[in-house]
């Protein structure tokens, strides 16, 4: 499915506008971040020049930067880096722009690297290889977020209703949606990963229950097989599938490194 144009526009006034999800991103604190920071600082080379994508709030960004590194941090809303200005220094910057459409030279950075970003692009393709043209060769790129096709997320929604709990917002507000939700994963992550080429699935945000969280604004239902197949056809190597650091995640990741609740890809670029 292709975003219209008008679906597109909508998405960025709502980012621009919306006080409510603001707030929710007010949340992406030192702690919530600190796996994100935790992964990009194994990777990344003293001195590297990093690309912070879709920094929100800055914190991400500025917290990279007090490891020494020369630091861009970007997001499409001047709204949500309003508050960064405190954080910059000489070698800490911000920048709005969009990852369709990167305001930066060929080869430029070190490290590319976003959390959280890649399911709300409305361009999957597009944002990939702009990430791509901007990372020198022999860089590293970092994509983390959550894994929209992981069939586990049902599990975790039924658990809670069992425990009298809500379910996630559009996804799985009632047993039998969320049923059918991670039946429907299962065969989709199990499709993509038989298939040898590349399906990014575009959605419709649904801006109604976004500041809510469960990421229902997404605009792309985002697959760790879909990144890792594109990579691997623009000459990348895949350095790692997941790089979760939590007792769960490592043992998920380990059994099913394309199947669990979180995308924490992390390759190079061939020289």
């Amino acid at each position: 499915m292709e975003i219209k144009t008008e679906e597109k526009e909508k998405l960025k006034q709502f980012y621009e506008t919306s006080e409510d999800y603001k707030k929710l991103l007010s949340a992406h604190n030192r702690e919530y971040l600190k796996t994100y920071i935790d992964v990009v600082v194994k990777y990344a080379k003293p001195d590297s020049k990093i690309l912070d994508l879709g920094a929100g709030n800055g914190l991400s960004s500025k917290m990279l930067n007090e490891y020494g590194y020369d630091v861009i941090g970007t997001d499409i809303s001047y709204f949500f880096l309003s508050d960064s200005a405190k954080f910059q220094n000489e070698n800490l910057n911000y920048c709005v722009c969009d990852v369709l459409d990167l305001p930066f030279i060929n080869e430029s950075f070190d490290v590319v690297c976003s959390n959280e970003l890649i399911e709300h692009v409305t361009d999957a393709q597009k944002s990939l290889l702009e990430m791509i043209r901007v990372l020198k060769k022999g860089g590293i790129l970092v994509i983390m977020g959550p894994n929209l096709c992981s069939p586990f997320w049902s599990l975790i929604d039924i658990v809670n209703m069992a425990k009298g709990k809500k379910g996630r917002y559009v996804w799985a507000e009632t047993l039998g949606q969320a049923i059918r939700w991670g039946w429907d994963n299962f065969v989709l992550s199990m499709k993509k990963r038989l298939s040898k080429k590349v399906d990014f699935i575009q959605r419709k945000p649904d801006l109604d229950k976004a500041i809510f969280g469960g990421d229902s604004d997404s605009a792309y239902y985002a697959s760790p097989i879909d990144i890792e197949k594109f990579l691997k056809s623009n000459d990348f190597k895949i350095i790692s599938l997941c790089e979760a650091l939590s007792t769960r995640g490592r043992i998920m990741g380990t059994l099913f490194p394309r199947f669990g609740l979180y995308i924490s890809i992390v390759a190079r670029k061939s020289y």
